[in-house]
């Protein structure tokens, strides 16, 4: 089935996103353990970014990166289950007001968690809607709530239910302009991935990286252990027996999303929309996945804070590596670069549009990205990358990652590079320290475009 297109040479973008995929974990990211032939294709016709980062590691604060361009410290949303600012106009909210569709499919985190119904004043502007807030299982209550409040439950895996039902709403809005985002829980643990994906991994011994050790203790259910039975509990035996196991599971539900993908983009091939539509994918934050002993996310490690991004434009570069790092505020600017609108020139991210039409990375090449949590926060110039902790920045990890990209020797000691330290504490500290709650209007955030003072 094709449709008539009435974009107008306006370019659709539909955007897909996993939660807590490692940034490594692809094959065309070199992971020997990766199944992600339609990825991989994806890339090769397009654009790889190798250093994106979260800026804030977290499910929520990125969800609310994504869709108002700001930092996690001008919105003073850092934890799970934050809203959206009142007064802020949201990336959905752009796209509507140019005539453009707006649908959102799965997980949403934006306001609650569980399985109850999405108020229409936390969707964040989009006009279709179906999804949940959050709920850490893939087989029990796969309950999505649509635009009415109305649940609609479903047997199979939340995986490919999401998938099913973006394909449904593809159909309804691909006559239009639209702006799509399509949003998967996998692979967030509990590590659950249909059958037929896990025996792809039985027996296969992962491949670790270089910087991993056990995690010790291993916690297979919560951290701590959940006091709930395992039958009323989602989240039980979260994490596997050990890290092998949860290595091989995980990389299961990797290639489980990489076939979904795949049907997402053969029904824009069926609806003959595939070279009006730019695609994107990434994650909301990664996964330690026992990199220096550790789990989960939340850390300034590049396990933890990258997040892999394709984004492949028609008629644009092929086959691209870009190096430079980008950041999760840069999102909004490039999506609305794709569809002919103005963004605010106030915003702190930039587009990326450029880099996927012509392979242009100039305006790149010199600008820092950072990502933060309350207890932290991380700058990468370059190659170089500083950590600092507490109100006084205090700085505890230095990293050259072209020479250590594993983060295995902590330079931060090292008389050679305290010039660099403190230049780039500095710089740090003049960019937050002028961010209050709600500032994104004026001058402070043109400085933070340029890098400049």
């Amino acid at each position: 089935m094709q449709v008539m297109i009435m974009n107008e040479g306006r370019k659709n973008v539909l955007f897909i996103f996993a939660d807590q995929m490692h940034r490594y974990a692809l094959g065309c990211m070199d992971d020997p353990n990766a199944r992600t032939p339609n990825l991989d294709q994806l890339a090769a016709g397009g654009v790889l970014f190798k250093n994106a980062y979260s800026n804030c590691p977290i499910c929520t604060p990125f969800r609310i990166n994504l869709f108002t361009g700001l930092y996690t410290s001008q919105t003073d949303t850092f934890r799970n289950q934050s809203r959206i600012p009142d007064g802020i106009t949201t990336l959905a909210e752009r796209f509507n007001k140019h005539g453009y569709k707006t649908s959102y499919v799965g997980k949403w985190h934006i306001g609650a968690t569980g399985n109850k119904p999405i108020p229409e004043e936390l969707r964040a502007g989009f006009q279709e809607f179906i999804g949940y807030f959050c709920y850490n299982g893939f087989y029990k209550d796969v309950i999505f709530h649509d635009e009415d409040c109305v649940a609609h439950e479903f047997d199979g895996h939340r995986t490919d239910v999401t998938t099913d039902i973006a394909l449904e709403r593809l159909e309804r809005i691909a006559g239009d302009p639209f702006f799509m985002c399509v949003s998967y829980q996998a692979p967030h643990y509990p590590v659950q991935p249909a059958p037929e994906y896990a025996e792809m991994f039985d027996g296969i011994e992962i491949q670790r990286r270089k910087n991993t050790r056990d995690v010790d203790p291993y916690t297979g259910t919560h951290s701590p252990p959940s006091p709930k039975p395992p039958e009323k509990d989602p989240d039980f035996r979260r994490y596997g027996n050990d890290l092998d196991e949860y290595l091989r599971l995980y990389h299961a539900m990797v290639a489980q999303i990489d076939a979904n993908v795949g049907r997402l983009l053969d029904k824009l091939d069926e609806l003959g929309i595939t070279d009006d539509t730019v695609v994107v994918f990434t994650s909301d934050h990664g996964d330690m996945q026992g990199s220096h002993g550790l789990k989960n996310k939340t850390l300034p490690h590049e396990e933890s804070a990258g997040i892999p991004l394709i984004i492949k434009e028609p008629g644009g570069a092929v086959g691209m590596v870009a190096q430079v790092p980008v950041s999760g505020v840069d999102f909004y600017p490039t999506c609305l670069e794709y569809a002919g609108i103005e963004a605010p020139g106030d915003l702190p991210g930039l587009s990326l549009a450029q880099v996927t039409a012509t392979g242009d990375v100039s305006r790149f090449s010199n600008r820092p990205v950072f990502s933060e949590m309350r207890d932290w926060k991380m700058i990468r110039h370059g190659n170089l990358k500083l950590v600092v902790r507490g109100w006084f920045y205090e700085p505890t990890a230095f990293f050259n990652l072209e020479r250590d990209p594993y983060e295995l020797d902590n330079l931060i000691d090292e008389e050679s590079w305290s010039n660099d330290i403190t230049r780039m504490r500095d710089k740090l500290m003049n960019i937050f320290t002028t961010l209050s709650t709600y500032t994104w209007l004026g001058a402070t955030l043109k400085n933070l475009e340029t890098g400049e003072e």
